[in-house]
């Protein structure tokens, strides 16, 4: 029986060992996964607030820019300078777009950055017009506006459907009719078609409305991203839990199976100091030299005994 338990035991440590490197290689994947699916929500946190951070910062250079353009002297430089820092904070932006975990997710970041360069180039022109158009400028502003709507007809098919409809919604409203009026009609040093309070309005409403597109879509690609995360994570939880089953429920097979196997017993011969079979006391060797007798009645006989 000894013999027999060592040798089931010598094929259940045979068995398990295919049993336990499953068991290691689900651990390690399900790590693996976790890891990955962390680092996706910390890189999708990551790049909200620097979205949040930029857009604030553009909006607040945005203001300086205003204000600093209203001095004539200093208009030209004030509009460099501002222009750089703004360009340079969306440029910053659009590196973490590139570096998003996967392609959907830097896709569509990288559309939001484009709807924030064009809510700049918006502001840009209007900036220009504001202080004032001269020979010189007028270059400039009627170069900011054909940009900021070509960019803006570019990026509408990258748009969610959501964001398309807003689209539609903001080229039909009164607001982008009069703000267009006003822009052709600075663009051709033409007086201008409408009261300046209206055109102000107009203006605010046109740049409150693409920055909230711009919100929008960003908002969509870091959701976008932490889903990916949490499905990544959903997934290592259920590949990893899959495979530790399927490890548990094959060491318990094996055990079962190793059970049943038939193992023959050998039995092993162990050398002792008296003989294994005792020779009766009578059969002794009458001459001196000669082994002694061993009757087969006495070998029966003793077993018998035994």
């Amino acid at each position: 029986m000894k013999y027999l338990r060592s040798v089931r035991g010598r094929m259940l440590g045979i068995a398990f060992i295919p049993g336990g490197a499953l068991v290691a290689v689900a651990v390690v994947i399900a790590i693996l996964l976790i890891h990955q699916a962390v680092r996706t929500r910390d890189e999708a946190v990551e790049t909200a607030a620097a979205a949040d951070r930029t857009a604030r910062a553009v909006v607040a250079l945005q203001a300086e820019r205003s204000a600093a353009m209203a001095a004539p002297d200093q208009r030209g430089a004030a509009y460099a300078n501002y222009t750089q820092r703004i360009e340079s904070a969306i440029a910053g932006l659009r590196d973490y777009a590139r570096h998003a975990p996967d392609a959907e997710s830097a896709y569509q970041q990288t559309t939001a950055v484009e709807l924030l360069s064009v809510a700049e180039g918006m502001d840009r022109s209007d900036s220009l017009a504001l202080a004032g158009l001269d020979n010189v400028t007028r270059g400039s502003f009627t170069s900011a506006v054909a940009s900021y709507r070509a960019d803006l007809a570019r990026v509408v098919p990258q748009l969610t459907e959501s964001g398309r409809m807003a689209y539609e919604s903001l080229t039909r409203s009164a607001e982008w009719s009069r703000l267009t009026a006003a822009e052709n009609a600075f663009t051709a040093a033409e007086p201008l078609p409408l009261p300046e309070s209206t055109w102000r309005s107009a203006a605010y409403a046109v740049s409150a409305r693409l920055g909230l597109l711009y919100t929008q879509q960003s908002q969509y690609a870091v959701q976008l991203t932490l889903d990916d995360g949490r499905r990544t994570l959903a997934g290592a939880l259920a590949a990893g839990t899959a495979l530790l089953l399927f490890a548990v429920l094959l060491m318990v097979v094996v055990r079962r199976l190793v059970a049943r196997v038939p193992v023959p017993v050998v039995p092993i011969m162990v050398p002792t100091v008296r003989p294994a079979i005792p020779r009766p006391r009578h059969a002794r060797s009458p001459r001196s030299g000669l082994p002694d007798p061993w009757p087969l009645k006495a070998v029966f006989d003793d077993l018998r005994r035994r």
